[in-house]
């Protein structure tokens, strides 16, 4: 008897530790409404590293092989039952709530997209986490409007990147924060209207004076903590504000009463831990709305670096370091 395998990273627990092992799994096979991808590149999230550090587990029922991963790209190498449009050998990316970083996955029919047109193989892994992740929180979370103003907090980062690239295919007015004073310059380029050093420059000041003193009218953060209590002093009128991120702290304060008489909307919002029904909608929608431009070469995931299989720990080392303006990806196979 023959047994195929697929090779894996796997967070190992041993002694309080949790260490990154390659291992060998035996190979699973689709079931019905699934398909099992041959993984050719994986992109690397921040997600991915605060899951081996133990602090952001996988959602979901305990799982035998705790597989980092949330995105890929690859082809069909199997169909299961009432599989629709889809056939062997077809390139497809996707998301997924962890396993990517995997020789071979099994994903839901309505969770896979189509690499075609322009689209590499390699830049459709560095687009469904980040991208999808935007493009929900400007649409449907901010319900952002064309000619608004956004601010948009770590927009180095892989979802700030993200974020930008749209604001601008919705025609919004786009400001970035960032940490790096290395990265203003890139992100002048990418079309950002103007672009804070933190530190530089008191926020509150430079957003009103970007603004005629009116303040932002959407704030895209991506950090959380005590400087989420500046954004309600920022913000206009009837202004939304949306956080996705913790990486400054879970905890802030915010003043109540610019919260009423600003008449302000404050959103919070994730994605890994949705119900899969609510990302295979937003997957068809984002095929539907933002993919064309992908496919047309219009519009570009920004990737710095492509790591080998076996780099995978360097790779997330490189990530903590805060090294990179864009996408980082796991070459597979």
């Amino acid at each position: 008897m023959v047994f195929i395998m697929s090779n894996c990273w796997i967070i190992e627990k041993k002694d309080k530790q949790r260490n990154l092992r390659l291992v060998s799994l035996p190979s699973l096979h689709p079931g019905r409404g699934e398909l099992k991808i041959e993984v050719h590149y994986a992109g690397i999230n921040r997600a991915d590293l605060l899951q081996w550090e133990g602090v952001y587990p996988q959602p979901g029922p305990p799982v035998a092989h705790e597989i980092p991963g949330l995105e890929f790209s690859g082809f069909i190498s199997e169909v299961g039952l009432e599989v629709e449009h889809w056939k062997e050998g077809d390139p497809v990316f996707g998301l997924v709530v962890g396993g990517a970083f995997s020789t071979e996955i099994i994903v839901q029919q309505r969770m896979l997209l189509a690499v075609e047109g322009s689209l590499s193989l390699m830049e459709a892994a560095a687009i469904p986490e980040t991208f999808f992740t935007a493009w929900d929180g400007l649409e449907y979370r901010l319900k952002a409007k064309e000619n608004e103003t956004i601010l948009i907090s770590a927009a180095g980062s892989g979802v700030g990147l993200s974020a930008l690239a749209l604001a601008k295919i919705k025609n919004l007015r786009p400001f970035c924060t960032v940490r790096t004073p290395s990265k203003k310059e890139k992100l002048l380029k990418l079309g950002a209207l103007d672009v804070l050093v933190e530190e530089e420059q008191d926020l509150g000041d430079w957003s009103l004076s970007r603004t005629g003193g009116k303040g932002m009218d959407l704030i895209f953060d991506l950090v959380g903590g005590k400087k989420f209590s500046l954004y309600p002093c920022i913000v206009a009128e009837k202004g939304r504000i949306l956080c996705l991120g913790l990486l400054g702290g879970t905890k802030t304060e915010i003043s109540l009463d610019l919260l009423l008489r600003k008449r302000l909307t404050i959103v919070g919002s994730t994605l890994r831990s949705r119900p899969i029904e609510e990302k295979m909608i937003l997957t068809q929608d984002f095929r539907k709305k933002i993919l064309p431009y992908f496919t047309r070469g219009e519009l570009k995931p920004i990737i710095e670096r492509v790591f080998s299989w076996e780099e995978l720990p360097q790779a997330l080392e490189y990530l903590k370091a805060n090294k990179n303006f864009g996408k980082l990806l796991l070459k597979v196979s």
